[in-house]
């Protein structure tokens, strides 16, 4: 086995979005980049520094502020035979493009009694960063209702790198769910090339009196609280689901069957959200556990930094609402 197996390399969550798609690019001639300034900008997060420059204006291209367009091009060229990469700057507007995602690269296989797919790849910046009620929004839960949709949201560099060679790869179509907040966050990313399967939950923090289960950018959020936590004596197990459809309900309900209780934060809304689909797989399963969801207040996401900070979740406030779950 080489060494490189072992091996890790220090780079942004942008930087490994950025090696994931260019390693794939190289390796196959058919997949492609298209949105706004994904091309000699190098993407609206930088995240496609230099690919401009290796695979040219035929591989990277740019588009209009045309959502709809561009996603349904994407879907048919994804049909046609070729692996793009659709990018959607802010995850608001992709309800633009639903009807050629939802409606047509969702249902194609069926459509087509199997003859053909759209190994599409629809990649969205979603989360509050200051900029205001419509590019704020964590819109995921209503992804996952749709069937033949795939969809990931990664909150390490690692799993950035690796569930994009996988969402490449993959029949599609997949929504993969980046973080404004997560792009400049650095970590360790393995040397050799290394894909991360969908449908597998990673445990971030072993703990005994409660799970945490949340995705992107609040997983961070979640090992705040677990570590504000320990010094009062409360452990706090902190899952981070990574792939939301299809969803890891095993190592779900193994956490919470270890620790008695169950809180889901999401930075979207509660309502029909993220947290209470984990729930209902999780007690359909083993039975009912004490519960208590975090996501957003049901408001719009202010651009003043005084009234973000006070709609979406904190560790102060998950910490409180774990500790009366723990009361429980």
């Amino acid at each position: 086995m080489s060494n490189d197996q072992f091996l890790t390399t220090r780079m942004f969550f942008r930087e490994a979005v950025g090696r994931a798609v260019r390693e794939e690019m190289e390796a196959d001639d058919r997949v492609l980049v298209l949105g706004q300034d994904v091309g000699a900008f190098g993407g609206s997060y930088r995240e496609f520094d230099g690919l401009f420059k290796i695979f040219g204006p035929e591989r990277m291209r740019d588009t209009p502020v045309a959502e709809a367009a561009a996603v349904g091009i994407a879907a048919g060229a994804a049909a046609a035979g070729l692996r793009p990469l659709c990018v959607i700057t802010y995850m608001d507007f992709l309800m633009i493009g639903f009807d050629a995602l939802i409606n047509y690269a969702a249902k194609l296989r069926y459509k087509s009694g199997g003859r053909l797919s759209a190994p599409l790849v629809v990649k969205t910046t979603a989360g509050a960063q200051g900029q205001g009620v419509a590019h704020s929004q964590c819109i995921e839960a209503w992804l996952i209702s749709v069937p033949g949709l795939k969809v990931v949201a990664p909150s390490t560099p690692e799993d950035a790198y690796g569930l994009m060679k996988s969402a490449l790869r993959s029949d599609g179509p997949v929504v993969y769910i980046d973080h404004k907040r997560l792009f400049p966050a650095p970590g360790n990313v393995p040397v050799a090339e290394t894909v991360i399967p969908f449908g597998k939950a990673a445990i971030r923090r072993r703990g005994v009196d409660l799970t945490i289960v949340a995705h992107s950018y609040m997983v961070r959020v979640a090992l705040e609280t677990a570590g504000l936590l320990e010094a009062e004596d409360l452990s706090c197990e902190v899952v981070d689901l990574r792939s939301l459809a299809p969803m890891d309900v095993n190592t779900l309900c193994r956490s919470v069957e270890r620790t008695g209780r169950l809180l889901t934060l999401e930075e979207g809304q509660v309502t029909c959200g993220i947290g209470t689909e984990v729930a209902t797989r999780i007690f359909e399963r083993i039975g009912v556990r004490p519960w208590i969801r975090v996501g957003a207040l049901p408001a719009p996401v202010s651009s003043n930094p005084v009234l973000e900070a006070a709609c979406v979740p904190n560790a102060d406030r998950v910490a409180q609402a774990a500790r009366t779950l723990a009361a429980r």
